[in-house]
């Protein structure tokens, strides 16, 4: 039986932010569109929901063709966490994977209002300390948990980043979410005595920045890669799956090569009823499309309180093709990145 997230073909009015443009009105509806110069203005003041409806979290991942360093600090409202993991996703083997969960925190952990401005993001609780720093659009993550350590620096590769206000059925739900591919990361990281070593000219790191009032059961595809095609960056973030189809007015979806931007309406993921089968991947006006062969299935449950949710992230080589604008189709091979279903209830 296979699966698969296909969203309305029906083509719709797309709306871009202004500057300084709010995605929440006065009322706490959402204004839904995209940006993909990270300006327009989340305001948690705004929200007009209950207070323990709130999701947000700092999701950074740095990979190379071998490893990857997970770190996220964030909340559910009712609960907050970090969670530090380390792996190695060509050989299928955590190395390290720890996290700390503290109860009702609400507004206690000050989450930054922009993932673009200055901003300083801190946790220390129970052994565990992280703080996420951005100045002048360079970010340093340092970690710190029993045995494991380590030292990141993030430096963009592009300038621009994709960031949308998705909408969902009920009128004061949404999620306000940026992308930011294509970070160029200085990896410094130990377990005990070992030191692992990234590829230097291999490493990216995406950031995955999400603040929303979600509906309690949802579900989403995601995929992304960051690296490097022919010497110049390469990368991408696609998603489906989540939202009110009827009054979408922008996608996450777009493709980054060297200096051309590839901006897609509407993506289709077909995969199988086993995950490790290969997954394809195509835009509804044919500029992008390409197969996933996965080899790792990094599968998560989290149960807690009222929260139970299941993610294969499904690690593997892309092969396919785009068009850039005005351009030749370019094709690409054994890429590494990601793609992933994630069902959740919280």
């Amino acid at each position: 039986m296979n699966q698969s997230c296909s969203q309305n073909a029906i083509g719709f009015e797309p709306h871009v932010y202004a500057p300084g443009e709010y995605m929440l009105d006065r009322r706490g509806v959402p204004v839904p569109g995209y940006t993909l110069d990270g300006d327009a203005v989340y305001d948690r003041s705004r929200i007009r929901t209950a207070p323990w409806r709130l999701k947000e979290w700092d999701f950074y991942q740095m990979s190379d063709d071998r490893l990857c360093l997970q770190l996220v600090i964030g909340h559910v409202s009712y609960a907050g966490n970090c969670n530090i993991a380390l792996f190695d996703h060509a050989a299928g083997k955590v190395i390290f994977e720890r996290g700390v969960v503290t109860a009702l925190p609400f507004g206690s952990m000050h989450m930054p209002q922009s993932a673009h401005a200055d901003s300083l993001l801190t946790f220390d609780r129970d052994g565990a300390k992280l703080s996420f720093e951005t100045r002048v659009g360079i970010r340093r993550l340092l970690a710190t948990f029993g045995e494991f350590s380590c030292d990141v620096t993030l430096t963009p590769a592009v300038q621009k980043s994709v960031l949308v206000c998705t909408p969902f059925q009920k009128r004061r739900e949404f999620y306000f979410n940026d992308k930011i591919n294509l970070l160029k990361a200085d990896v410094n990281v130990r377990v005990g005595e070992t030191e692992y070593a990234f590829d230097p000219d291999k490493t990216f790191s995406l950031m995955d920045w999400g603040r929303g009032v979600w509906p309690y059961t949802h579900e989403w595809y995601w995929s992304s890669v960051s690296t490097l095609l022919n010497g110049v960056p390469f990368g991408f973030n696609l998603g489906c799956g989540f939202g009110d189809d009827a009054k979408v007015c922008g996608t996450e979806n777009i493709v980054y090569y060297g200096d051309s931007l590839i901006k897609l309406n509407r993506m289709q993921f077909a995969v199988k009823a086993d995950p490790m089968e290969p997954w394809r991947l195509v835009s509804d006006d044919g500029r992008f499309q390409a197969v996933l062969t996965p080899r790792y299935d990094r599968d998560s449950i989290t149960k807690l309180f009222v929260v139970n949710n299941r993610c294969h992230q499904m690690f593997g080589t892309f092969s396919g093709q785009f068009t850039p604008e005005n351009g030749a189709p370019v094709s690409f091979e054994n890429v590494v990145g990601f793609a992933e279903h994630a069902v959740n209830h919280w």
